[in-house]
This record gives C-alpha cells, sequence and structure tokens, in this order.
C-alpha cells in the first residue's frame, strides 16, 4: 500500500546570540543573562523600598531616662551589704551606684568594693558629715543624668521602689523631688525595748505618712532615707543659693532644707502613693533621743531664721501641735497632782472621752501600719505606750527649742552617732538634769502647798478650765482625723 513521507520545510538562517542555539532557544543548562539581571535589579530595587518605608514610617523613639544612686556611708559595714543587694535587685536598675565612703573606720569601703556594679568614692577633707558627702558625690557624678536619688545605707528598698519613685515623677508637673513611703521592720527589735520602740516608730511614721497623703501628697520634707530628685531642679538649687552642690550645709536637716528650697522654686515635693521603703529604726531610748533631739533642733533653727511662707506655716502648724499636746498632757498631771494635794479634786466622767477618742484613732492607725501584727494593735488599745512616746517627744522638742533660744550650739550628727554605738551623753550630764527636775520639782510642791487657799482654788479653778477648753478642741479635731475618709491611700 503506498504511504505518504513525511516532507518538513527546510531550515532559514537564524540570527544566534551567546547562549543561544540556532533557532533562537537556549542552550542547555544555561539561562538567559538579561532575564537574570532583570531579577536581580527587581530584588534591589523592592530592598531598598523596604528600607525607604521603615525609615519613613518608624515610630519616635523615646528616650530613656538615666539615673544615679548617691549612698552616703560613715561606718556602715553592718548595713551597707544587704542595701546595696537590694538595690541591685530593682526592677528598674540604676544606671550608676555610687557609695560615697565618708571618713570611714570600718569595712564599710571593701564591703561595696566587692560589689562589682557599684562605684566607691571617697570624700575629700570633708567636715560637714552626710551632707559634704552628698555634695560631693552630686558634683562628681550628676552630670549626664536626668534623676539623682539620695539613699542612707541602712535603708532597704522594695523590688519595685526606684521604678515607682521614677515613674511617679516623670508625670509630676514641674517635677522637684518624691519620696518612698517609710516604715521599720519589725524583725530587727531583739530586746523588748528594741520592739517596743520600733512599732512606736511605725505607728509615728504611719500617722505622718497619712497626713501627708491627704494633703494632696505635698509633704513638707522629702526625707533622705530614700528620695528621688529631677537633677534640674538640683542644678536650680544650687544656683539659687549660689552653691557648688544643693544640699545647704549649714542644715542639721538637709533633707528639710532642701524641701523648702524647691518648694520656693515652685517645684513639686511629695509622697508616693505606691513605693515602700524600710528605713533603718532606732533601737535604744538614747539613739532615738539623740535623732529627735537632731531633728528637732534643726527644724527649730529652720524656722526661727525662715520667713513666714506656706511651707514654713505647715512647720509651725507641727510644732503647735506638739505644743498643746505637750500642755495637755503635762497639765492634767499637774492639775490632778495638785488637786490631790490639797484635797480639792472631783472626778467628772467627761475626762474619758478624750482617751476614748485617741484609743480609736490609734486603732485606725495601727491597723494600716504595713505588716502589722497583733501586737501593733494591742499597743495602740492600751495607749500609754503611745501617750508614753508623745510625752518623750515632747519633752525632746522642749529641750531643742530651749538650746536654740538660748543661742546654745551643738553637733547632733555627733551625739546621734554616739548613741548609736552605745555611748552615753556622760554620767555628769544625766545626774545634773535629774537633779535640776528634782529641785525644781521640790520647789514647786513646798510653794503650793504653802500657798493661801484662795490661790489654790483660783489657780486650780482657771486651770481646769482652760484645761478643759484646750482638750476639747483637741478631741473634736481628733475625731474629724478619724472619720475622715482616707480615698484607699495607705501610709
Amino acid at each position: 500500500m503506498p504511504t505518504k513521507e513525511l516532507v518538513l520545510a527546510p531550515r532559514t538562517g537564524t540570527i544566534t546570540s551567546p547562549g543561544l542555539v540556532p533557532g533562537g532557544w537556549p542552550g542547555p543548562g544555561r539561562e538567559p543573562l538579561l532575564i537574570r539581571a532583570t531579577a536581580r535589579a527587581g530584588e534591589a530595587r523592592r530592598a531598598m523600598s523596604r528600607v525607604v518605608h521603615e525609615v519613613r514610617y518608624r515610630p519616635a523613639r523615646r528616650r530613656t531616662a538615666k539615673m544615679v544612686v548617691l549612698i552616703p556611708a560613715h561606718n556602715e559595714e553592718a548595713s551597707i551589704g544587704a542595701m546595696l543587694n537590694a538595690l541591685l535587685g530593682q526592677t528598674r536598675v540604676p544606671d550608676r551606684i555610687v557609695v560615697i565612703a565618708d571618713n570611714c573606720t570600718d569595712r564599710t569601703e571593701q564591703i561595696a568594693r566587692r560589689f562589682r556594679s557599684v562605684t566607691v568614692m571617697r570624700t575629700v577633707a570633708n567636715t560637714d558629715r552626710k551632707v559634704g558627702a552628698l555634695n560631693q558625690g552630686w558634683l562628681r557624678w550628676q552630670a549626664g543624668y536626668d534623676y539623682v536619688a539620695g539613699i542612707d545605707a541602712d535603708t532597704i528598698l522594695a523590688p519595685d521602689c526606684l521604678a515607682q519613685l521614677e515613674a511617679e515623677l516623670a508625670v509630676t508637673p514641674r517635677p522637684g523631688g518624691v519620696m518612698a513611703r517609710y516604715t521599720f521592720d519589725q524583725r530587727l527589735g531583739a530586746t523588748a525595748m528594741a520592739r517596743l520602740l520600733i512599732r512606736m516608730q511605725r505607728l509615728e511614721f504611719a500617722s505622718w505618712t497619712a497626713d501627708a497623703l491627704r494633703r494632696n501628697r505635698k509633704t513638707y520634707v522629702l526625707g533622705g532615707q530614700v528620695s528621688l530628685f529631677s537633677n534640674d531642679a538640683l542644678r536650680a538649687v544650687a544656683e539659687r543659693n549660689l552653691t557648688r552642690g544643693p544640699w545647704d550645709t549649714s542644715a542639721q536637716v538637709e533633707d528639710m532644707q532642701m524641701t523648702g528650697d524647691l518648694r520656693a522654686l515652685r517645684y513639686s515635693a511629695n509622697v508616693s502613693v505606691t513605693a515602700r521603703a524600710y528605713a533603718g529604726p532606732m533601737l535604744t531610748l538614747r539613739s532615738l533621743w539623740a535623732q529627735r533631739r537632731k531633728w528637732d533642733e534643726g527644724m527649730s533653727r529652720l524656722l526661727v531664721r525662715s520667713t513666714l511662707n506656706k511651707w514654713t506655716v505647715t512647720l509651725w502648724r507641727q510644732q503647735l501641735s506638739l505644743l498643746s499636746n505637750g500642755i495637755t498632757r503635762i497639765g492634767f498631771i499637774f492639775l490632778l497632782t495638785a488637786s490631790l494635794m490639797v484635797g480639792q479634786y472631783k472626778w467628772n466622767w467627761l475626762w474619758v472621752i478624750p482617751p476614748a477618742v485617741a484609743v480609736l484613732l490609734n486603732l485606725k492607725l495601727a491597723a494600716k501600719v504595713p505588716h502589722r501584727t497583733p501586737a501593733d494593735l494591742l499597743y495602740a488599745l492600751l495607749l500609754i505606750p503611745v501617750e508614753l512616746y508623745l510625752i518623750m517627744r515632747v519633752c525632746c522638742a522642749t529641750a531643742s527649742w530651749v538650746n536654740v533660744l538660748a543661742g546654745i550650739k551643738r553637733d547632733g550628727w555627733a551625739h546621734q552617732a554616739r548613741a548609736e554605738q552605745g555611748h552615753s551623753g556622760g554620767p555628769g550630764k544625766i545626774l545634773g538634769a535629774l537633779l535640776a527636775v528634782a529641785l525644781l520639782v521640790t520647789a514647786t510642791v513646798y510653794g503650793w502647798t504653802h500657798a493661801p487657799l484662795f490661790l489654790q482654788r483660783d489657780i486650780l479653778t482657771t486651770g481646769w478650765a482652760a484645761l478643759a477648753l484646750i482638750t476639747a478642741l483637741q478631741t473634736l479635731m481628733m475625731i474629724l482625723r478619724l472619720i475622715r475618709p482616707s480615698h484607699g491611700l495607705r501610709p
């Protein structure tokens, strides 16, 4: 059977190029150079577009504030290690920690140098104690930092203390400084007297902090235990006072003077509502007396040399409150004794109301003491320990004012340091004070018992009437504090 042959058309000539075989097809195993160059150019263009887009639309970078911590330390080997451990364990670790070793004769400096993240500096020819140490440390390290924290070497910070202080100061209009809420660790009391004194200090600081929180967090003193400052505000204080450092070397209460300077420049001075710190308590009556004498005498000298303004009015109000409390306690004891001595005392049940209200107020405060125990409530209920502590404070303030008004100058820092080390003021001074009190009491008793009957009657009538009026006003103030809401703020 005949078949048809397949007839192919003859090949025509084609133009060839490198990489192509005749007919225009790629050669085996080779890609066109033009396609490969175009693909690479496209990838480069897309990469460049991504870079341009990220640069153009990236979010604004937030500047992180820098913080330096200054720790003045004089013979603090017993507490500096625990303090630095707590500081390095903060959720907001400071950018620099500086321990300012001030004329140390113990192992404070050696212990601090064991911490690799801590800078240790020695003061040079410092005769101004803690204040001079702070100024030298600030002058050396403040450049380049936004916040400066001053912390005592025996203060233990809660883990989030610095983070909370920084967060509050960052949103405060015209920030000056903010301090933590202070309390004391009850476990530090090794003896019954030490535990009692710690409880009284805890109650006192809770009352003071609660009052500050009710005044829109405004405080008349940024406590030196731990406070965070705006460095711009500290520079403004130094420029205003024409000094090399912001802390006043002439003041025994440098933290109170600093607060006054900040408020004079319209900077804020607040108490934190969240940050917590545990200050070093006074464990003996001698050391507590020396500390409060330094504070009271420093405040008295500050008030004497300062003009009357909104800040000093708060200080005067605090002093007058302490004076009125002293007058009612001492006046009641004096009038009761004088009435019994001449057989002219008659009991009135109205005198039960003030101590009852005081007990309720103490219980309210004790219930808010951080880490309270049943013993805190018991001591508040008994009232006697609180009253004895208040009388001690009144006597301390009175002695301080007598010194100031008499022009007697004393080194409060040295007295407190000796008292904390267990050294007394000398048996001669103690015996002299006891002898003066004994002579005063003897003369008063003799003069009272030999006074005419009409004079005794007039003095008792006038004294009891005045005491009743002052006590009624104080009771009314206590009732107002008792019923005043705390708005959820805890001291």
